[in-house]
Order: C-alpha cells, then sequence, then structure tokens
C-alpha cells in the first residue's frame, strides 16, 4: 500500500503543503489521512542524518516537502510526506498508510525511540481546552469517540471515589455529554478524542500528537490542528531555556552549574507520599540515585536515570513545584518523557515555567 500520490511541484513550507492538501486530497486519496507530529532539538542536516541512519530515504523531493520511505522487517514499506520547520523544530509526517502497519512500524518508532526527536505531546488539558473551544464555535459538534482516565495521585474534584484511577472507553453520539459527566463525577481527562462537525469535518486525535481525517474539510482540521501545536511547543519553549555549563569559581577551578525547568503542581506532594513516587519512577523505567527528603516544609532531591534514553538529569522538588535540571547531556525526548509522566501520575494540571539558577 503506497502512500497517495502528489503532483510534481515545489512547495515553499508546510502552509503551502496544507493549502494544497485542503483542495486536492479528496482527489488524491479515498483513505483516511494521518498527520503525526513530532519535535526535535536538532538542525536540519542533523535532522536528515537521523532520518538516513533509521533506515528512511527521500523518494522525491518537493522542496520544503520530501517524500520518505523506510523498508520494514515486516516487508511492507513505510512512506509518507516530511516537513521540518527550522524556527520551531516541529516535525510533520502526512500518510494514508495503515495506522497499526505502516505508522506503528515506521512512524512511530522513529519519534518515540530515537535520540533527538520525540512525539509532540499534547496534554490532556489542551485536549480538553481545544475541544471546548471547538463545541464552543461549531453549532452541533459532537464527541462520538473518546478514552479518558484519571492520574494515580491526581487531585481533580470527583464526586465518586477519588482515590481510584481509572479509564473509560466510550462510543455514542452523547459523547460529549457523557465526557463531561465523568470528568466532573470522575475527576478523568481525554487522551484520545473523534470529534464530528456534521457536514464540516470528523477527525481524531491522541496525545501522542497523532492526528486523523475520517472525512471532511483539511481547512478545518490544520486550523484546529495547529492550536494543539502551538500550545503543546510551549514545552519545548521551557526546554530551550535550560543548559548546562561549567562555571569558572577560580583560576583552574570549574564547577558544573545549570538553568532548570520548572515544573509547577496544582496537586501538592507530601512527604509521606515519597516512597510512592520512588516506586512510580521505577515503574517508569526511571532510576532514581541519591534521594534525598526532609520532611516539615518538603524538600526532596535526587539524581534520576533515564533508562530509554540512557540519560542522567537531576531533580529537586518542594510542595508546589520540581525542578529539572540537565546534566552533562540533555536530550528532549527525555525532557518531554518526564513530563508526561508528572501528568501521568503525579498531578495532570502540573505545568512549565522557567526560572533562573
Amino acid at each position: 500500500m503506497d502512500v497517495f500520490d502528489v503532483e510534481p511541484e515545489t512547495f515553499e513550507g508546510r502552509e503551502s503543503f496544507n493549502s494544497y492538501l485542503s483542495e486536492e486530497y479528496e482527489s488524491l486519496s479515498d483513505r483516511d489521512l494521518y498527520i503525526i507530529t513530532g519535535i526535535s532539538e536538532q538542525p536540519r542536516e542533523l535532522i536528515d542524518e537521523t532520518l538516513d541512519r533509521e533506515g528512511w530515504e527521500i523518494l522525491q523531493d518537493y522542496g520544503a516537502i520530501q517524500k520518505i520511505g523506510k523498508n520494514l522487517d515486516s516487508g511492507l514499506q513505510a512512506e509518507a510526506y516530511f516537513h521540518y520547520d527550522a524556527e520551531s523544530q516541529l516535525l510533520l509526517f502526512y500518510t494514508d498508510q495503515r495506522k497499526t502497519e505502516e505508522i506503528e512500524g515506521g512512524i512511530e518508532p522513529l519519534l518515540n525511540h530515537t535520540t533527538g526527536l520525540h512525539y509532540l505531546y499534547i496534554s490532556p488539558r489542551v485536549l480538553k481546552d481545544v475541544r471546548e473551544g471547538i463545541v464552543e464555535q461549531e453549532d452541533g459538534a459532537i464527541l462520538s469517540e473518546f478514552v479518558a482516565k484519571r492520574t494515580e495521585r491526581t487531585e481533580t474534584h470527583a464526586v465518586h471515589r477519588p482515590d481510584n484511577s481509572r479509564t473509560f472507553n466510550y462510543y455514542g453520539d452523547d459523547g460529549l455529554e457523557t465526557l463531561r459527566e465523568i470528568e466532573r463525577d470522575y475527576g478523568v481527562l481525554p487522551h484520545i478524542m473523534q470529534i464530528e462537525i456534521p457536514g464540516d469535518l470528523t477527525f481524531r486525535v491522541n496525545k501522542e500528537g497523532v492526528f486523523k481525517l475520517k472525512n471532511g474539510s483539511l481547512s478545518l482540521l490544520f486550523h484546529y490542528m495547529e492550536d494543539c501545536i502551538q500550545e503543546s511547543l510551549r514545552i519545548k519553549e521551557a526546554y530551550n531555556e535550560t543548559h548546562f555549563q561549567m562555571l569558572e569559581v577560580s583560576e583552574n577551578i570549574h564547577m558544573p552549574g545549570s538553568t532548570p525547568a520548572t515544573i509547577q503542581l496544582q496537586n501538592h506532594l507530601e512527604y509521606h507520599e515519597i516512597d510512592d513516587i520512588e516506586e512510580s519512577l521505577e515503574s517508569s523505567d526511571y532510576v532514581l540515585l541519591d534521594s534525598y527528603a526532609e520532611e516539615g516544609s518538603l524538600f526532596f532531591s535526587g539524581k534520576v536515570y533515564d533508562e530509554e534514553s540512557d540519560i542522567f538529569f537531576n531533580i529537586r522538588a518542594n510542595q508546589d513545584e520540581i525542578r529539572v535540571f540537565p546534566a552533562e547531556e540533555s536530550e528532549i525526548g527525555t525532557f518531554f518523557r518526564f513530563y508526561e509522566f508528572v501528568q501521568d501520575k503525579l498531578d495532570d494540571r502540573a505545568n512549565f515555567a522557567t526560572v533562573e539558577g
């Protein structure tokens, strides 16, 4: 199953390619269009080297858009139209191949397991805000499918059994009302949503930054997709302001120093929860070293080893925030993954803010 064909022409950027697809996609393919979003910290030449190293080759060049492909172990070939935005360092993959075959076999592993790349994490709070924005702007918009979850230690209000974590999978035309009800009664937030604007658009989005056009207006999908992208890029802005350096204390004496990113917590940390937090870290492929906790006005610190990326970083926390200090190496996937861990396991309302020192 090859990716859809594009007429030979040169595109100046994603805006011109999106405009082209908005006008022509119905004549190019009768399959669902997937747009997979990712993020990087690498310049374009290193992106090209990474793609080549991971087995991707350029099949055709359209200026700012390249048709790329990779032979998979299954014998299939994953193909997509690829764009890299040098300013935001956003990666976009457009394909109408199968989600469970070529996308999960080729594109998703590239973003999930490649140093210097990561999927664009769209937090459940952003998904909720975008949903409500669509419902406010579009008369008759409905939520026909969703997956919603409650994190392990959230303090998001719940009427029923607030100490329980839970997952809801739902299909139905009354999904909007149902999700609002269980958000209120069970304290869950969306991880996957399918939104229908009757007569105009049906699309699906998940927190791993995958958008799926099922039918309708691509230009309208690109509009709402851009809202999600811009909100999610704020995590990248926090990462950009962190750095590690050796500070000169006196002649021939240097000490390491770093500028952290601060994750602000709404769900306050408590001393008696430290053991549970350490267990959550370990179950999520982190190793906590040299940890120290002090009761009273809570202070917690430790060195964290991310087994997935083979990277160390330091954390310091009090009841209101967690500061993430890069070590000698930093890697954007490690940063995004730890923030997602915090939202999944500790506080689904956590947000980034950068600090000096």
